[in-house]
């Protein structure tokens, strides 16, 4: 980052030129979107993911509080997440332009070029209920133990991981609005992220937010009294990765055949190029 950078959130209306949201990932590494979802599709998928937030048992350990709730696998679990949101064509299209593996290689003296199309990494809607302390700085790209180097510019494959953060209500300082430090994705390694960096993604329902899994970011304490705080939260990964969730497990085959082409695809069900990964060598 240059020293005249003044960390910000930029925000653009779902229809804006995709180059609007491409400047701001790669200069802040993140992005809202403005007009995403309507109150309909948000009030419908929480309504699909309410039994399994309220059913789901306390986390045992640090990752989590007791009092936040997650319905994971939720690709599977909300048609809502799944069609309107995941699929959604921004979302998509953002994830390959970020994610996107192109690389050439010659047989005999004949160049060929494949690429390598993102992967659904993990799917999971987190529920921060009144007195859920915050969570600890991190990048989400450390499951996939990527490296990072220094630099004033972004660059091209630097991420592994692509993200999706949609709120079911107005997400405030108050009720544990994730915190994001813009410009950390381009940070190296050895430089460890302050608290006093942090400033609030506030959001208002109908709104989502993008990144890059190399941003430095964090859940916050819950101080309301009567305000749960759930958000669907989705990450691809390139397609050469190790996916977090374990699709073909978590996702009956039954299932998936009636999952838009597009779900199956970034789920794994498509041999990527090339024939990665296959069974008898086809998709």
């Amino acid at each position: 980052m240059t020293q005249d950078y003044v960390p910000t959130i930029k925000r653009f209306p779902v229809d804006a030129p995709r180059e609007k949201f491409i400047e701001a990932l790669e200069k802040d590494g993140l992005v809202v979107v403005t007009g995403f979802a309507t109150d309909e599709e948000l009030d419908q998928s929480l309504k699909e993911v309410k039994p399994y937030l309220d059913n789901d048992a306390a986390w045992d350990g640090k990752l989590w509080p007791p009092e936040t709730k997650r319905c994971t696998r939720l690709i599977g679990r909300s048609e809502t997440v799944r069609e309107k949101f995941f699929a959604h064509r921004l979302v998509q299209d953002m994830a390959e332009e970020f994610l996107n593996l192109t690389t050439t290689n010659y047989y005999d003296q004949t160049p060929t070029t494949y690429t390598s199309k993102p992967l659904l990494s993990i799917s999971m809607t987190m529920d921060i209920r009144p007195g859920a302390t915050g969570q600890r700085i991190h990048r989400d790209d450390k499951n996939h133990h990527a490296r990072h180097v220094k630099s004033d510019n972004y660059i091209k494959n630097n991420d592994v991981l692509f993200g999706l953060m949609v709120p079911c209500c107005d997400t405030t300082v108050a009720n544990g609005a994730t915190r994001v430090i813009p410009g950390s994705h381009l940070w190296g390694d050895e430089r460890a992220p302050l608290q006093e960096e942090l400033i609030y993604a506030e959001m208002k329902k109908g709104e989502c937010l993008l990144m890059v899994g190399s941003l430095y970011h964090c859940g916050s304490p819950n101080n309301t009294t009567d305000e749960n705080r759930p958000v669907h939260i989705i990450f691809m990964c390139d397609g050469v990765h190790r996916q977090e969730e374990i699709s073909y497990l978590s996702y009956p085959i039954k299932d998936v055949k009636n999952y838009s082409k597009i779900v199956q695809e970034r789920l794994g069900w498509k041999s990527s190029a090339h024939n990665l990964p296959s069974v008898d060598i086809r998709s």
